[in-house]
């Protein structure tokens, strides 16, 4: 039981990698083909269970906080469910 978890989480990191390889590589084309860009971006830095937000703009950090919170939210979910 405890080994199929394992294997679930490492298959479960590997899709989070690959999905966000494969939004940056959307994103790129997106921004590439556009007429108009406007870049926005953003970013947060979690020390321990607190998250430092940043971003160009106030919109930005909000949705980064979100993306933040959600994230944390899943983080205690896998904690939580992992200790059988």
């Amino acid at each position: 039981m405890k080994r199929k978890l394992k294997r679930n989480m490492e298959l479960f990191g590997l899709a989070l990698i690959l999905i966000g390889i494969f939004a940056i590589v959307i994103g790129l084309l997106l921004l590439a083909f556009s007429k108009s860009a406007k870049v926005e971006g953003g970013g947060v830095v979690f020390i321990g269970p607190f998250p430092i937000v940043f971003g160009t703009s106030e919109r930005i950090v909000y949705i980064v906080l979100a993306m933040s919170l959600l994230i944390m939210l899943i983080y205690l979910f896998l904690i939580l469910f992992s200790w059988h």
